[in-house]
């Protein structure tokens, strides 16, 4: 019942926020994100939206695969794009939640890791409507966990 209330209002979140901005854009990403140092791949989906020039706002939600129990990723990301080229380049800093949920373990039953992410990040657009998105995220606070980030975006305007 919580990942349908988190899905609801991360979609709430980006449609408003993107039909809100009348001069903006926004886009669609989906794709698949490896934590590197946990060793989990995911299935990743994202929303971006616009409010300024160069800046955007991006939530999104990451459902990890792990071998045992459950495991999710959820990032509130703004970037800053350099380029609006072909290649468009951007850095970013936002907040991260990772939560696993531990089966058949004598760990705690719930983590709940809360932390900053800092990367970089590239769109290659390949049509007007499509692009490759890769990206590097490293969160501090998740004992120095790096995320990379593969995916296909879609330019919704």
């Amino acid at each position: 019942m919580k990942r349908i209330i988190l899905l609801v209002i991360l979609f709430w979140s980006v449609e408003t926020e993107g039909f809100g901005q009348y001069k903006g854009q926004y886009r669609l990403q989906s794709g698949n994100e490896i934590n590197v140092q946990a060793g989990l791949f995911g299935i990743n989906f994202t929303g971006e939206a616009f409010p300024l020039e160069h800046i955007s706002f991006t939530p999104s939600l990451t459902f990890l695969l792990p071998a045992t129990g459950k495991a999710t990723n959820v990032h509130l990301d703004f970037r800053y794009y350099f380029t609006e080229e072909k290649f468009e380049f951007y850095s970013l800093l936002g907040y991260g939640l990772f939560r696993r949920r531990f089966e058949f373990s004598l760990e705690p039953a719930v983590t709940n890791i809360n932390s900053v992410n800092l990367g970089a990040g590239m769109i290659y657009k390949f049509l007007d409507e499509l692009g490759i998105n890769g990206e590097v995220k490293f969160q501090p606070q998740n004992n120095g966990e790096v995320i990379v980030r593969v995916g296909l975006s879609y330019f919704i305007n």
